[in-house]
This record gives C-alpha cells, sequence and structure tokens, in this order.
C-alpha cells in the first residue's frame, strides 16, 4: 500500500467541506518511499503516555514494557509518565493496558503551552485595567482584607527571583523540569503572570502588608512555553496543593480533555484549593484570521476551575478570547503592565493575563475568611460581576467582569440564581457544569435553561441531603414540546433524550425547609448510524463507487474507534479526508488491507485539525479507523469525505481512430474508458463466415454520463447503435454478418471520464 497526501481536491469536495467544517489546512502524510507500513504521530512529548494505577506498585510486566520519565504517588495510586521501549506496538500495548483492572485511565501525553499577543503598544505604562476591576477603588475604601496567609501558586515557566516588584511576595517554590533547580524564569510569562496578581495587591495603603501576609509560588513545568505538557502541568497543581498553597493559577492548557487533568483539579478541589485557568486565546491562521475562538480550554473547562476570558479597555469580549460552556467571569486581558524578567515592566495581552487578575481576587476572599470553601470562592466572584447582558450568564462573559470592591464586600449568597422560580425567568446554565443553589421549602421552585447543539443524552445530577428534591419538571422549547414531570424519593439522576433545542427544567421540593443541593449536567452525542462498528470485524461497509461520498460520525463515548470497510470493484486512486467540527477533537486515521494486521496511522496535524491521505488502491477491501488521538468522547460529530477515481489507464490506447483500431482482444471481457467527449475507442475483428453477432456492453457503476456503441462496417457504413446511460448501465447488440472487417466504436457527450465493459456472448 502506498500513501501520501495531496493539496488539491475536486470543487464538490471542497464546496461540501466549507459548509460541514472549518476552513483546513493541508499537511504532509506517511512516506511514499517507504514499502513497509509506518506510524506517524506528532511531537516526541505525544509519543508518552500517562497512566495511573489505583494499586501502590503497577504490575511488573507493565514496566518491562516501558521507561518510566517520572512518577507522582498519591494516597489513591500512582501516576505514570511514560514512553514505550523500543520494540514493543503501540496499538496492542494500548488495547492491553487499557483493559486492566488496576489502571483507572490512560492517555497521551498532550502538549500545553502559554500564548500571549505583544501589542504595538507594549511600553504603555497605562494599569488601566486596576481602575476597570474595581482594585483601585477596593484600595481606597478599605483596609488591606488579609486575615492571614494564604498562598497563590503560579503553575507556569518559573518566575524571575530577584525581580523588584515580586521578591517581597515570593515563597520557595519548585522546579519540576528539572528540581535541582530553582523555578528562574527565563521566557517571561511565568513572570507577566505574577506581576499581575502582584499589581492587584500593591495598591493597598490602608493597613498593607506587602509580602507579609499574601504570597506567590512559582512552579516551574516548562521553559518556553511551548514544551509544556498536560502531564508536569497536572504535577504541577498536585505540587501546589502538597505545598500548601490555597490557590492555583494556571495561564495555559489546551482544548483536549485530559484524565489526569481532571484528577489534578479534583485532588485540589478536595483539598481545599481553588483553581483558576485562562479559557485561551483564539487559533489564528496565517492570514491572522481566527479559525476557533469556541469552546474554552481545559483546564478552564473543568466545573471546579473558575474560567477567565477577556475584555478590552472599553469592557467588550476580544474576539481573540475563548468563549463556550465553562466561562465563568471575564476580565482586562489587553496591554497588561507588569513585570518582566530583567526587573523592568511591561505590556502584553491575552487571556493569560487576565486570569491572574481572578487568582489575586480570590487570594484576597480566601485571606478574609481562611475556613471558606473554593466553590463558596467561586460563588462569591461569580455573583459580585457586572455583566454587560441582558442574561446572567452566556457563552462569552460568563456572569460578567470581575468587580474586586463588591466580591470583598459582598457575603455569599446561598442561592445567588434567584430569582428563577418559573420557566420564563429561568436561569442559563452552562454544559457539563456544576452549580449550587437552596430550594427553600415547597413554595420554591429553581429553573434553570440549558442548550444542546445536536441530538443527544442529557444527564441532569442532583445531590444534597438523603431527604430532599422529589420532583423535576423539564420542558423543551422547541414547537409543541409539553412539560414531562419527574417524580422520585430520592431523585438524584435523570437521562434525558434531547435534540437540537433549548431545554428548561425545574426543581422542587415536597418539605417546607430549606434544602441545600448540588446541580450539575453532562451532554454526550447519540451514537452514529454506523454503530456498532467498534472493531474490525463489525465494520461498516461501504460499496464505494467512483465519485465523492461523506459519513458523518461521532465519539459518543471514551475510546471509542469507528470501524468502516471499504470495497472496490475496480482498482483506482482513494483520497481520505477526516475533520473534527471542534478543537476538542483531534480525529486519527488508521488503514490496514484486507489480509493483513499491519497498517499505516496518519496523525500529522493537532485538535481541531484535519487528517487526509492518497492511496492507490487495488481491487478488494481496505479497513479504516477514525478515532480521537486522546480517546475522548467528544460532544461534535466528525465528518469522513471519500474521494474515489477509477484507474484511468486504458491499456488498448491509442485506438481513437479506425486506422488505430485495436484487434478485439480474446479475454473474455474488454475493459475501456473515455476520458471526455473528444476521445474515441476503435475496436476491430474479422469474420471468415457469415455469423450470428453478439455483444453485452455495461456501463461502469458512478458514470454520469452516456456511452454510445456503434457496429460499422468496413466500409465505415453504420449497422447497429446503442446507448448506454447511468439509468439504462447494460445492452446488448446482436447483428448477423457477413464475412468481412467489422469496428465497434464507442464515444460520449461531456468532458466526464467514464468506464465501460462488454464482452463478444458466443
Amino acid at each position: 500500500m502506498r500513501a501520501w497526501i495531496r493539496t488539491g481536491w475536486v470543487t464538490l469536495f471542497i464546496l461540501i467541506l466549507l459548509v460541514a467544517c472549518q476552513p483546513p489546512g493541508m499537511e504532509k502524510g506517511p512516506d511514499p518511499a517507504r514499502e513497509e507500513p509506518v506510524e506517524k504521530g506528532k511531537a516526541t512529548v505525544e509519543k508518552q503516555w500517562v497512566v495511573k494505577w489505583k494499586r501502590d506498585e503497577p504490575d511488573p510486566r507493565f514496566l518491562e514494557s516501558v521507561r518510566v520519565l517520572h512518577r507522582s504517588d498519591e494516597n489513591d495510586g500512582v501516576t505514570m509518565l511514560v514512553e514505550l521501549r523500543k520494540g514493543v506496538k503501540e496499538e496492542g500495548w494500548l488495547e492491553r493496558w487499557s483493559a486492566h483492572e488496576q489502571i483507572e485511565f490512560i492517555h497521551p501525553n498532550q502538549t500545553y503551552k502559554v500564548e500571549q499577543r505583544d501589542l504595538a503598544d507594549a511600553r504603555t505604562q497605562d494599569r488601566y485595567y486596576l481602575e476597570r476591576i474595581r482594585a483601585a477603588d477596593a484600595w481606597e475604601a478599605m483596609d488591606w482584607p488579609v486575615q492571614s496567609r494564604v498562598i497563590v501558586a503560579v503553575v507556569d515557566t518559573g518566575v524571575e527571583m530577584n525581580h523588584p516588584s515580586l521578591k517581597p511576595y515570593l515563597v520557595p517554590g519548585v522546579n519540576l523540569r528539572d528540581p535541582t533547580q530553582p523555578p528562574q524564569d527565563y521566557m517571561g510569562h511565568g513572570t507577566h503572570v505574577a506581576g499581575v496578581i502582584a499589581e492587584v495587591w500593591n495598591g493597598w495603603k490602608r493597613g498593607a502588608d506587602p509580602g507579609g501576609s499574601a504570597r506567590i509560588m512559582p512552579v516551574k513545568v516548562m521553559s518556553d512555553g511551548k514544551d509544556g505538557d498536560v502531564y508536569f502541568t497536572a504535577e504541577g497543581i498536585r505540587e501546589a496543593v502538597r505545598r500548601h498553597a490555597d490557590i492555583v493559577v494556571l495561564a495555559q492548557g489546551s482544548w483536549t480533555y485530559s484524565e489526569t487533568m481532571a484528577d489534578a483539579v479534583r485532588y485540589a478541589e478536595e483539598e481545599g484549593v481553588l483553581v483558576v485557568a485562562a479559557t485561551g486565546n483564539a487559533s489564528i491562521d496565517q492570514n491572522q484570521d481566527i479559525v476557533y475562538n469556541y469552546p474554552i480550554y481545559y483546564p478552564a473547562a473543568f466545573p471546579e476551575v473558575l474560567g477567565v476570558g477577556s475584555v478590552g479597555r472599553d469592557g467588550k469580549v476580544v474576539s481573540t478570547s475563548n468563549g463556550g460552556p465553562g466561562i465563568d467571569v471575564v476580565a482586562p486581558g489587553e496591554a497588561i503592565v507588569a513585570a518582566v524578567p530583567g526587573g523592568g515592566e511591561k505590556a502584553d495581552s491575552g487571556t493569560s493575563f487576565a486570569a491572574p487578575q481572578v487568582a489575586a481576587l480570590a487570594a484576597l476572599i480566601k485571606g478574609q475568611d481562611p475556613t471558606i470553601k473554593p466553590r463558596d470562592i467561586r460563588t462569591l466572584i461569580r455573583q459580585s460581576a457586572q455583566s454587560g447582558g441582558e442574561d446572567r450568564w452566556n457563552e462569552w462573559e460568563g456572569y460578567g467582569e470581575i468587580d474586586v470592591l463588591a466580591a470583598l464586600t459582598q457575603k455569599v449568597k446561598p442561592d445567588m440564581f434567584e430569582p428563577n422560580d418559573f420557566f420564563e425567568e429561568a436561569m442559563p446554565m452552562s454544559r457539563d457544569q456544576r452549580l449550587e443553589a437552596v430550594l427553600s421549602g415547597s413554595q420554591d421552585t429553581d429553573c434553570f435553561r440549558i442548550m444542546t447543539p445536536y441530538e443527544g443524552v442529557l444527564t441532569l445530577r442532583v445531590t444534597g441531603k438523603k431527604e430532599g428534591m422529589r420532583s423535576v419538571t423539564l420542558r423543551g422549547s422547541g414547537p409543541g414540546e409539553e412539560p414531562v414531570e419527574y417524580e422520585g424519593e430520592e431523585l438524584t439522576e435523570i437521562h434525558v433524550n434531547v435534540d437540537q433545542y433549548e431545554w428548561t427544567f425545574c426543581l422542587s421540593i415536597r418539605d417546607d425547609r430549606d434544602w441545600a443541593y448540588s446541580l450539575s449536567n453532562e451532554f454526550r452525542l447519540q451514537p452514529d448510524e454506523y454503530e456498532n462498528n467498534d472493531q474490525r470485524w463489525s465494520a461498516f461497509k461501504v460499496n464505494v463507487a467512483p465519485g465523492f461520498s461523506s459519513f458523518q460520525g461521532t465519539f459518543h463515548k471514551e475510546r471509542d474507534y469507528d470501524w468502516f470497510r471499504l470495497d472496490f470493484n475496480e482498482p483506482g486512486t482513494l483520497r481520505l479526508r477526516v475533520d473534527s467540527w471542534t478543537p476538542r477533537g483531534d480525529p486519527v486515521l488508521y488503514l490496514q488491507e484486507s489480509g493483513s494486521w499491519k497498517g499505516i496511522k496518519v496523525d500529522e496535524e493537532s485538535e481541531g485539525r484535519p487528517e487526509e491521505v492518497e492511496l492507490d488502491v487495488e481491487t478488494g477491501s481496505l479497513f479504516v479507523r477514525v478515532s480521537d488521538y486522546g480517546l475522548n468522547a467528544i460532544a461534535d460529530p466528525y465528518l469522513l469525505m471519500v474521494e474515489f477515481q477509477p484507474e484511468t489507464r486504458d491499456e488498448y490506447e491509442p485506438n481513437d481512430t479506425s486506422r488505430q483500431a485495436t484487434p478485439l482482444p480474446s479475454e473474455k471481457e474488454i475493459r475501456g474508458r473515455l476520458a471526455g467527449g473528444s476521445d474515441l475507442d476503435w475496436f476491430t475483428f474479422v469474420l471468415d463466415e457469415t455469423e450470428q453477432v453478439r455483444f453485452h456492453f455495461t456501463l461502469d457503476e458512478g458514470a454520469s454520463r452516456s456511452v454510445t456503441v456503434a457496429l460499422y462496417d468496413q466500409d465505415l457504413r453504420a449497422r447497429e447503435m446503442l446507448v448506454l446511460d447511468p439509468e439504462n448501465p447494460e445492452g446488448k447488440m446482436t447483428a448477423s454478418l457477413a464475412p468481412n472487417r467489422y469496428f465497434l466504436r464507442f464515444s460520449g457527450e461531456g468532458e466526464e471520464e467514464r468506464g465501460y465493459r462488454f464482452r463478444r456472448v458466443e
């Protein structure tokens, strides 16, 4: 099997792609010069794997197959970063160990990176952002709020240890990349993040205690901002918690879900540590056009993390600030002046520098009340935010722009979503998120609304004291949708099949006392129409015809492998392309010829970008597997596009005139091809005696234009004529012929290629 990448596509292929997917980039593919199938992948870091074992020590047989690069021991198991030993086949290794009962999760070690956008006015000294978030008002209106020591861990590129603006605030940190070295920043990103935190704290004049009670802990997990990965970032969170940080800020991330990151975030939450993270900056193409600015990055998208987007000087959301489910608040992110390595300061832009403003505020809240829980800090920051829209929450600014003075002078509301007693005043709720609220007796009803983007399953989960909620009423906003009521003595989980609607649901109880509860939701796509095709033996069968076809599939569950068996009736050229409709997905193609267990992996691009390959195929079957690189469930479909062009070689050419006519071969069936309207195919045969001659003709499947067959005698006088077209692709010709030379001529109108077959019937 030979494979290579093409950058050109037929017009129909491009048109359908533009309608269905984001604009793609064209990339390299497997090396056609290699005779043996080879695996292709991404950067070296993504050849590493993150594995968590439930018990203290991994299986010795597992350790024999890998080289351990790092390990982290926790009470609930061991998390390891490994790479496969030479000679270990990735496909078989992954299949074996992902099914092991003692492995909690196993996934690739995805790349993490920091992003900042330098501006032309980077030399500005304007600290307008401190006015916008009302930090300056707080400085003047109240005493220094921190009553006990509070630490913010900056998990980033390190911090400039001797910077005069930062040195009073710093506590010993750690360099996870090289534990023998200090967490010194040589790139600048971490220093600027820490500098923004210091700027929010620096202005206090009444009872200020710089460096005494509010501190910054550098946790270095990358060097140049591009060498980060999910394993060391997650380990940075764990290490910050172990070192008694109160707040963790992450100005980095990825669109890809990661179980190890989710595990680290849950660990922080359980230990009373709040994680604050940037929603990420948009993906920009070479023309400086936005490719993706939706959804938000992980870890900001996790329910336990306070996700922060960016606004400009005017308070409007910046177009390059990622929005989507999971965003909580926004803060200024354009031209943010703060410390940089070398002792100076400058302005940088991006959500990276909005997030530390929120982390600084969270630390001040924690400093006021050391016993406050992370969920209450989130609630206080959300409820005090200033929304610029009509909705109390939306996918671009969350609950609004943070307000430092309001957050430090308000009390946590037991239920910040009131009033929401009726369908008409339902509180907007983000998908895949968790909220805390209170039902105040049997007369109170709490209504929420949520948008489901596709047909799928919406799961609602309600947790609280054992006694409590008794009913849920749910109504979709689609035409004719009637409310549906669910009841139960301990109603905690509801699964609803939904369409692409906005859904409103209301909760109520029968008791007259207050009932505090936590509400979360999860949306999953329905299985696609090709399921169950998770194994090669159950592959969905496709009879590939010349031309273009497409298949819309879904990764509706973790480790969803979609197999297709492409059957070919003739040799030709096959072009495959798979596109994810979201940067949450990172599609991978895996190809195997029928009868072979070796294959080619096509995986050149990262999240949100297409994979494509071109193959020469013979008559027979080709197995194609589509999967997600992170093996995650993805909330958007993918599109597999197939273009097949039959072999264009016509072994009987040149036979464009009667003088070039090909003597009728002795084979039972002759295959020919017309290259267009100007192409004629002539064949000749000689009869030595009078015969009843019969021919059977067939137009190839997929041909869009007709083929005309004419029988001529030696003087080129027409004796018989037959037309084959897509509606009548087969025909017979019978003639009683005297001894002579005869000709068959094949012709057609239009420029489309078309193939035909014929044989003489004895």
